[in-house]
């Protein structure tokens, strides 16, 4: 029998080895998962700041497109009007010209300075609305 108990100590004892080890690996893991879960906040953070600059960015770019269009004046404008007869083509580009002028000299200017800082502003806004969530 004192074969038997010793076998079965031994079978035991490498049993708790198994077992610390598994444990030890089990603790490895969960401290290894806590690393992970911490980036993935901070990646998910990340991602959502990204997202509201590309909204900005987006938002800027389209006001900045439609004032361009509206004081930028093509080639084609300038070649008819420097080069061409006076026609009803020619009369409609230099109405189109009259029109580029009287936006640029007009309030309209300050009015889409004003929304695209306006933009800006929001993007400000946002972000610190989401460091304020983050604390």
């Amino acid at each position: 029998k004192s074969n038997e108990i010793a076998s079965l100590r031994d079978e035991i004892d490498g049993c708790d080895g198994v077992l610390t080890s598994l444990q030890e690996m089990l603790l490895g893991f969960q401290a290894d998962l806590g690393g992970l879960s911490s980036d993935i906040r901070m990646l998910q953070d990340q991602s959502h700041t990204l997202e509201v600059q590309l909204r900005n960015r987006k938002a800027a770019e389209s006001a900045l497109r439609k004032f361009l269009e509206r004081i930028v004046i093509p080639p084609n404008l300038a070649d008819v009007i420097c080069h061409r007869e006076v026609d009803v083509v020619f009369m409609e580009c230099v109405r189109e010209l009259n029109e580029k002028y009287a936006y640029v000299h007009g309030n309209d200017v300050a009015d889409q300075r004003s929304s695209i800082e306006g933009v800006g502003n929001e993007s400000e806004e946002k972000l610190q609305e989401q460091e304020e969530d983050d604390d």
